[in-house]
């Protein structure tokens, strides 16, 4: 491919990105970094996955991308914002994490990807691809470091400088070679460790990653059994995730709200009253969520969230 083309292609990519939505994108070039394997083995050897054993599988491919796409040789990377501050219905009511007040964001993303997926086939035909989002062995906090979306903050998530850090990601892995982004956005968080002390549970570890057993977004989605008696009266309001590490955070006093028109809920989360909550059955739970990543806890697990709360303060029950 001739140096112009090339040139043409990145640009009509980064273009197709934008029109899909995309807040930030980039494009690093694919290769393997085995260190990231290296990285993810030590903190499941240090048990800081909890119960989310499916995280030990695959961790050679996660160390080398070319494994996911033979031949691949870029890898693009996208982000597309979801912060929101609704004010939830009724006073005192339970927690949503915010990423979870909007539509299912792998299937919105996925749909976008694969849409700027056959711009590439249309225009390289032998090209071959593959989008990901929050699935399959790819380390999508260190890919978007390398595609310079912005730097690893102290919560343990990715900080851009312009939008914060309330924004998903997504990918796709391809054999096609473009113009590769700079990479050298430096490290912002400097002194500060608002998140780290902000955080309920003390889930921060002092290598910018999370000890999961510690974490309430963990806690109150993954964790399956009973919640853990230490916890009790820690976990505030919050029945599903938890976004106080990032509410704190300097970079993100310039966040704005949302404004893709797909990520827009059916039914919206804040509008649920406490009383709702309470009432809901399972039968309520799968039609209100169907389209939510709430759904992935189930019924029962955030029955399970709420009754630890309420019994945490039974004068609010």
């Amino acid at each position: 491919m001739t140096d112009a083309r090339k040139i043409a292609l990145t640009w009509k990519i980064h273009e197709s990105l934008k029109a899909e939505g995309f807040d930030i994108t980039g494009i690093a070039q694919a290769s393997p970094h085995h260190e990231d394997s290296q990285h993810i083995s030590e903190w499941i050897g240090a048990g800081k996955n909890g119960t989310m054993s499916y995280l030990e599988r695959n961790l050679d491919k996660r160390g080398d991308i070319t494994t996911l796409v033979e031949g691949a040789k870029s890898v693009i990377v996208a982000g597309l914002r979801y912060y929101s501050n609704e004010v939830p219905a009724g006073e005192d009511n339970y927690f949503v994490s915010r990423y979870a007040r909007v539509k299912d964001y792998h299937v919105v993303i996925q749909e976008k990807l694969d849409r700027v997926q056959k711009i590439i086939k249309k225009e390289v035909p032998d090209a071959v691809s593959r989008v990901f989002c929050d699935a399959g062995p790819l380390t999508e906090k260190a890919w978007a470091i390398r595609a310079g979306l912005g730097w690893r903050g102290r919560h343990s998530m990715v900080i851009n400088k312009d939008i914060g850090s309330f924004f998903f990601l997504g990918e796709i892995v391809t054999t096609v070679e473009f113009l590769y982004d700079d990479t050298s956005a430096r490290d912002r968080c400097g002194d500060c460790t608002l998140c780290t002390e902000a955080c309920p549970t003390g889930a921060i570890c002092e290598d910018r990653t999370i000890d999961a057993r510690r974490c309430i977004s963990y806690l109150t989605i993954e964790h399956e059994g009973e919640l853990p008696e230490e916890f009790r009266g820690l976990t505030e309001n919050i029945i599903f995730g938890c976004d106080r590490c990032q509410e704190v955070c300097p970079w993100n006093n310039k966040a704005v709200p949302y404004t893709d028109k797909e990520l827009a809920p059916e039914i919206p989360v804040t509008s649920l009253t406490r009383t709702d909550w309470l009432n809901m059955t399972p039968e309520d739970f799968k039609k209100t969520f169907k389209m939510s990543p709430i759904k992935r806890t189930g019924y029962k697990m955030i029955r399970r969230n709420i009754d630890f709360i309420n019994y945490s303060s039974p004068e609010k029950g």
